[in-house]
């Protein structure tokens, strides 16, 4: 397997802690749904991508040995996670952002023992978003969304020419890195990859980093992007100040709130009390 395509299976390990934070954060307003099946799902999407990349190392007696954190994964795939062993001993953790930050040391292990089979460039930059709940959360419906992107981006769908025109270039999508294994060499520039904004901030981190990731395995490069935590730090504490919106597009603050304007200042000068 080659560096990004591996990195396909570790990034999509990393949305599963992401959707486990937004979990944690909204849980009161997902509750009418089986939040812990939800989690169930979560952790085995996780434990099984984890061990796709530790897979590709070949040394998996060697990392267990070495490694209790290492271990541990393999624990809960061979265990729990794709078997049911009736020894199994359940991961314990107090509370939902508990396992956030179990999940985030271990996929720590995977990208420290890992590095031999992914990209250099590769980072880990979490975000509180699960694109299903927020949707489910917000009641956003297709034709809503369409109307967010349309007033997010005024150029949204502006100038798309036909199918017929003369200048236009018919591509087919490239979905997924697993399509690769059907798509000859001399037949990939046929292909494009789409890269989504996202309803908001953080979903467009998610969304363009799965794109480079598409890309790279295409076309053989290695692009990347990334968000600093303190980044994702201002960006939660702007849209609990009111600054920003769910959709991350900004309000105009209450500057009558002399609460909301100290808060504003401490923001803006890297003061505030911000904690993830």
């Amino acid at each position: 397997m080659k560096k990004w395509e591996a990195a396909r299976y570790f990034i999509d390990a990393k949305k599963c802690v992401d959707s486990v934070w937004y979990i944690a954060e909204n849980g009161k307003l997902i509750s009418n749904i089986n939040l812990r099946k939800k989690v169930e799902e979560l952790l085995r999407a996780f434990y099984i991508n984890c061990c796709v990349v530790l897979d590709d190392m070949h040394n998996k007696k060697a990392l267990c040995q070495a490694n209790p954190v290492i271990d541990r994964i393999y624990y809960e795939r061979d265990k729990d996670k794709a078997h049911k062993d009736t020894n199994y001993q359940p991961l314990k953790f107090s509370s939902l952002f508990d396992l956030r930050d179990i999940m985030k040391d271990q996929l720590l292990a995977v990208y420290n023992n890992g590095k031999s089979v992914l990209p250099d460039n590769i980072t880990l930059n979490y975000v509180p978003h699960d694109k299903e709940l927020f949707r489910l959360v917000h009641s956003i419906t297709a034709e809503k969304e369409e109307e967010i992107k349309k007033a997010k981006y005024p150029l949204y769908n502006a100038n798309v020419p036909a199918s017929d025109d003369p200048q236009a270039i018919i591509k087919t999508v490239f979905h997924d890195t697993e399509d690769i294994r059907d798509i000859p060499e001399e037949q990939r520039d046929q292909y494009a990859v789409v890269f989504e904004n996202g309803i908001n901030i953080f979903e467009g981190v998610q969304e363009r980093q799965d794109a480079c990731i598409r890309l790279n395995v295409l076309f053989n490069q290695n692009m990347w992007c990334s968000i600093s935590d303190k980044n994702v730090e201002f960006l939660i504490r702007l849209t609990e100040l009111g600054l920003l919106d769910i959709f991350s597009m900004p309000i105009f603050p209450d500057f009558t709130s002399k609460e909301a304007i100290e808060e504003f200042n401490k923001i803006m000068r890297g003061e505030a009390n911000c904690e993830i």
